[in-house]
């Protein structure tokens, strides 16, 4: 763990000599901004197909276990 701390510091020292006074600072890697899609919520399967895959299940619900006494 140390020679890894070592190295790190060596390559930030390294850093350190690069000139940097014209550089404007980073917020983000990219240009781009927020090129996801909505987050829209759908339901794509049924009540009775949820409890078709459920380990257990009471009537109309998925039995779990116990979490709390």
């Amino acid at each position: 763990m140390l020679q890894d701390l070592n190295k790190i510091l060596n390559w930030m020292d390294q850093l350190r000599e690069l000139d940097t006074e014209q550089v404007e600072p980073l917020v983000h890697m990219s240009e781009e901004i927020n090129v996801l899609r909505d987050d829209v919520a759908l339901n794509t399967i049924t009540h009775d197909e949820a409890l078709l895959n459920a380990p257990k299940k009471d009537s109309d619900y998925i039995r779990v276990p116990k979490v709390m006494e």
